[in-house]
């Protein structure tokens, strides 16, 4: 695997020439002092959870979840939440459950399961609240991926139809779940990265391409359906609408992996720096063709890592406006101890931040995006979140229309240049 170093301050000194910096960005760190409060994960306001306590980042407050439930796994911007509970708690046996406006509701055990036999461990909630997944087996070595609907309160079974061990880590808002499959006949482990439904329709990324190293998956996917993952060690943007599969270097070109992505395409995840050593990683084009250290973006902010080893370990989660990071600090990952950072969103150029001289509509847009600035437009440039430029013309006036029509539903990256000034937009496609 080649390696690639960058110097950040170059990167994010360019970043503010094109309008990803903002002077008054308010970009914060907080470290946890106690065992146990790695954090599963954050939603836009800043609200996480560790294994058994809530958290909120303007407060820098850990509050112990509710007397009925037993674990937290994710949380959303509604603030539900997946985690478990007793099932029969007199034998300390566990069931998948959901917190849903502000009510705890268990999710219960495949019917031909045995509690006292099988196991599970619950991940991702939905967005909207409306799915909750995770992994459930049928007793000892039967493992599946279960779905449940919380309107419906219907618990499906997903397994892989060769009996592979099949596991879901995020959930959308129509069911579409994410994580790995075990190969069939693949001679042993062979995790490899798949997205699947309720109905069991699994499909493996890359296409026709099966990795070498025996532990891969897709860690999350966001609202336009870019997921993130590793494949051979290397980190991961798989694009579902048009079906562009990218790997990324690591900063020292070890091996590394992204775990989270927001909805404006920022991705989060760490690189294996040492035997049980990780560095946090973070990508977006504005800052580069490849992933940098999130410790040196966030010294270069002014932000002290006031880590033991100076590192920030694993970058688990990213909100989904991608304001906040959380992760935990080296170590055993059970004992560990959780941070979060507040990256300003005038950080990464996905806002309009620098002369705001233009403006735009409708926003979403299905085909046609009007553009009207204060200075001549002289380019516009059309980005997917993952970096890949989709359309590039050039104008010569204050006033015009881009057509969108032939693009794919996401989100997009509108790059206009004006009078030697570049404003980013983020525009969603519909």
């Amino acid at each position: 695997m080649k390696k690639i170093t960058f110097s950040v301050k170059s990167v994010l000194l360019a970043c503010f020439l094109i309008g990803a910096v903002s002077m008054e960005a308010q970009v914060e760190f907080k470290l946890q002092t106690e065992m146990f409060t790695r954090f599963n994960d954050v939603n836009d306001n800043g609200q996480g959870v560790t294994t058994g306590q809530y958290y909120d980042f303007a407060s820098n407050v850990l509050i112990n979840m509710e007397p009925e439930a037993t674990g937290l796994a994710s949380i959303n911007n509604n603030g539900d939440v997946s985690g478990q509970m007793y099932f029969d708690e007199p034998n300390g046996i566990m069931q998948p459950a959901v917190k849903k406006n502000g009510v705890w509701t268990p999710i219960g055990w495949f019917p031909t399961a045995d509690p006292a036999q099988s196991g599970f461990t619950t991940y991702g909630i939905s967005p909207n609240s409306k799915y909750v997944t995770g992994q459930m087996s049928i007793g000892c070595c039967d493992f599946g991926t279960f779905l449940y609907d919380t309107e419906t309160e219907e618990l499906f079974e997903v397994f892989d139809p060769a009996g592979e061990t099949l596991t879901a880590y995020a959930v959308t808002n129509d069911g579409l779940m994410v994580g790995w499959l075990d190969q069939p006949d693949g001679g042993g482990t062979l995790r490899v990265p798949a997205f699947f439904n309720k109905d069991g329709d699994i499909t493996l990324i890359p296409d026709g391409q099966l990795p070498q190293f025996n532990t891969n998956t897709i860690g999350d996917i966001n609202s336009s359906n870019v997921m993130v993952g590793d494949f051979d060690g290397q980190p991961f943007i798989y694009d579902m609408n048009t079906q562009t599969f990218t790997t990324y270097d690591a900063p020292q070109g070890n091996s590394a992996t992204f775990t989270s992505i927001s909805d404006n395409g920022i991705a989060v995840g760490f690189e294996d720096v040492d035997f049980q050593i990780r560095e946090a990683i973070i990508y977006h084009p504005d800052l580069g063709e490849q992933p940098l250290y999130l410790k040196d973006v966030l010294s270069d902010l002014g932000v002290t890592i006031n880590t033991a080893d100076g590192m920030l370990g694993t970058a688990y989660k990213i909100s989904d406006n991608g304001n906040y990071v959380a992760g935990w600090v080296n170590g055993p990952p059970v004992f560990a101890e959780g941070w979060m950072a507040y990256l300003d969103d005038s950080i990464l150029g996905t806002q309009n931040v620098l002369q705001n001289t233009v403006s735009f509509y409708p926003n979403p847009v299905e085909n046609v995006l009007h553009l009207n600035s204060k200075e001549m437009i002289d380019s516009v440039a059309v980005y997917t979140i993952t970096g890949q430029k989709v359309s590039n013309v050039t104008f010569n006036e204050n006033q015009t229309e881009l057509n969108l029509s032939s693009l794919a539903s996401g989100v997009y990256l509108v790059k206009v240049s004006s009078n030697g000034n570049v404003e980013n937009l983020k525009v969603i496609k519909q």
